[in-house]
């Protein structure tokens, strides 16, 4: 299969005044891709659900959903083998997490996080991961919108919409969550790592903004 690679150019920098936070985000996603940050801490789902990560109306499930309310995400490049997974090319029939409208996967890490990779199915316009600090301040809202191009439609973007999603900041967070306006938000094979601040706001915002933030706000 083709391997194509969607970069949103490193992200806008948010000047600061009362109701906006500084906030730089750099975003890529690629069919068959792989975390970009090494020695991140990886996760599978494939057995039970770790600690940091609690569902609502979201839930740890396999293969195809009946009504055709959640469809499995799709291994391809070098996807699997990097998470010790399989086929190397095909469904994803191992647990993966789907996330049912108005639902929340939310991701609470003990140590601020600088870096946030999925293998992102069947990518819609309602989809979204909102990024907070340990104030709970939100950071940056990231949806398929902000980093595919305008009018791609999912099949574009490899079998069953299927991307792996790399997001690095500068702001740290402690907190992502992933929730959709419809049926569903599906995911596998998450990566999280601190890493070092990138290289300064005025080099790095190049090209159009990826995330759309927002205000400050506290997390419901």
């Amino acid at each position: 299969m083709k391997r194509e690679l969607i970069t949103a150019l490193a992200g806008i920098c948010l000047f600061a005044t009362p109701n906006l936070l500084n906030a730089q985000f750099n975003v890529t996603a690629e069919v068959g891709g792989v975390p970009t940050v090494s020695g991140a801490t990886l996760l599978t789902f494939d057995d039970a659900l770790p600690a940091i990560l609690s569902l609502n109306n979201a839930y740890q499930v396999s293969g195809f959903g009946p009504g055709v309310i959640y469809t499995q995400p799709y291994f391809s490049g070098s996807t699997a083998d990097y998470f010790g997974e399989s086929p190397e090319n095909g469904t994803d029939n191992s647990p993966y997490i789907a996330v049912y409208g108005q639902g929340t996967a939310t991701f609470t890490f003990s140590t601020p996080e600088k870096y946030f990779g999925l293998l992102w199915g069947s990518m819609g316009a309602g989809d979204t991961l909102s990024f907070y600090d340990s104030d709970n301040n939100l950071l940056g809202i990231a949806t398929p919108t902000n980093f595919l191009p305008d009018n791609a439609v999912m099949a574009d973007w490899g079998p069953n919409g299927t991307c792996y999603v790399n997001v690095t900041t500068a702001t740290p967070f402690t907190t992502v969550v992933a929730t959709t306006d419809g049926n569903c938000f599906e995911f596998d094979d998450v990566a999280y790592a601190p890493v070092p601040e990138p290289a300064s706001c005025a080099l790095a915002a190049v090209g159009l903004g990826i995330f759309g933030l927002a205000r400050r706000k506290k997390r419901a």
